[in-house]
């Protein structure tokens, strides 16, 4: 257990000192939804303002996970690898598959903490949550996608084990996913239909914030989409994971 600990420790101090990852997973949502907010509330009826603001807020709150743990696993571990790391720290008695739990359990935390701190800036900015079974949800959804994520970069690497191709994929991924998610200022309307299909029914983000929106304004919950969606990613990442293992048998 100790460790574990230790390795938890470690991991998170490596997340911190990445200050990219701090500007994706902090900053960028924060600045994203001031400069989204200002120019979108503007637009809209005062009625409708409130609502418009809450809806933006979990829109971007889904970029924590996809910066924190897409591209900061995948960027950090793609080092790693590359330097041999891991198969350094097997020779001392730390076999892989405790090295991995070790970087989720702490990237978990990290999204939880990233979390924290954008719900206060929101907070602070006048978005008005009063129902905690709100921000539980949004936890909850945050952590699977998280998991899924996790194992979508950590296959990424096993895959290309080199940093540059690595970090590569994982930004082109990440992209997409806002853009089909709606979350690059482009308005799903605007897409062709096989990105709108991605980003409604394969991806859980748009299902995450349209639950919590049902949630928080007492709409009808689509239990069915939003576990068919995040079902639908987690196969993915899982496939993606499973292919590694062929690359490479130390994947976990």
């Amino acid at each position: 257990m100790s460790r574990y600990k230790s390795l938890i420790k470690y991991e998170l101090l490596t997340i911190i000192r990445g200050g990219y990852v701090l500007a994706f997973a902090l900053i960028l949502p924060c600045v994203l939804f001031v400069l989204v907010g200002v120019s979108v509330v503007s637009e809209v009826p005062e009625a409708f303002k409130e609502r418009v603001f809450a809806e933006l807020f979990f829109g971007f709150s889904t970029l924590i996970p996809l910066a924190g743990v897409l591209l900061g696993h995948g960027a950090n571990y793609s080092r790693e690898y590359e330097n041999n790391v891991p198969q350094r720290l097997n020779l001392f008695g730390i076999p892989s598959r405790k090295l991995i739990i070790s970087k989720l359990v702490s990237q978990l935390i990290f999204v939880l903490f990233a979390f924290f701190v954008y719900f206060v800036f929101a907070i602070f900015m006048g978005v008005k949550i009063d129902a905690p079974i709100v921000i539980f949800s949004m936890l909850i959804l945050l952590l699977v996608q998280s998991l899924s994520l996790f194992f979508l970069a950590h296959g990424i690497v096993c895959i290309f084990k080199k940093f540059g191709p690595t970090y590569a994929v994982s930004m082109i991924c990440y992209f997409l996913f806002m853009i089909v998610s709606g979350n690059m200022g482009i308005r799903m309307d605007m897409l062709p239909e096989f990105a709108r299909f991605i980003g409604e029914k394969i991806l859980p983000f748009i299902q995450y914030t349209e639950f919590n929106a049902s949630l928080l304004n007492g709409g009808t919950l689509d239990w069915g989409s939003l576990f068919i969606a995040n079902v639908v990613f987690a196969l993915i990442a899982g496939t993606v994971f499973l292919l590694s293992r062929f690359k490479d048998k130390r994947s976990f």
